[in-house]
């Protein structure tokens, strides 16, 4: 939308209704933004308006969304490390022959679960990519 629009003129027009826009943001946080409709106003102009509304909010839910998404992201790091000491641990018992048929299991679940978490962490930071864009965060 181009910033250099002239704002409506309102002047003496009745208004003829009102709408609010409101989104429910991380943290508990949320964002409301309203109105007004005003007679003889065209539905282009309230489409603009509307659709401004809707654009700001967006990019507000975005920006608080991505320390969530950062987040998240450094948990799976996080998970991915123990993941890997203990897969460690239990390789070596495998090695020398010392592993229960628990332990083996485990072993095994992990290599699974290995591959999955690091799939999410990719997909967590094309998230977060994604999301500092469309905010326009560097």
């Amino acid at each position: 939308m181009d910033d250099e629009k002239k704002p409506l003129d309102t002047g003496a027009r009745p208004i003829i209704g009102n709408f609010n826009l409101a989104a429910q943001l991380p943290n508990n946080r949320s964002i409301a933004v309203a109105g007004y409709f005003y007679e003889g106003e065209a539905l282009t102009s309230i489409n603009e308006r509307l659709d401004l509304c809707q654009e700001a909010i967006e990019r507000q839910r975005l920006r608080c969304e991505i320390p969530e998404l950062e987040a998240a992201r450094e948990q799976r790091i996080t998970a991915l490390r123990q993941m890997k000491e203990v897969m460690d641990d239990l390789a070596g018992k495998q090695q020398s022959g010392k592993i229960s048929s628990q332990e083996r299991m485990t072993l095994k679940n992990m290599q699974v679960n290995l591959k999955k978490v690091s799939e999410d962490i990719d997909k967590g930071e094309v998230a977060i990519r994604d999301a500092k864009l469309k905010a326009g965060v560097a």
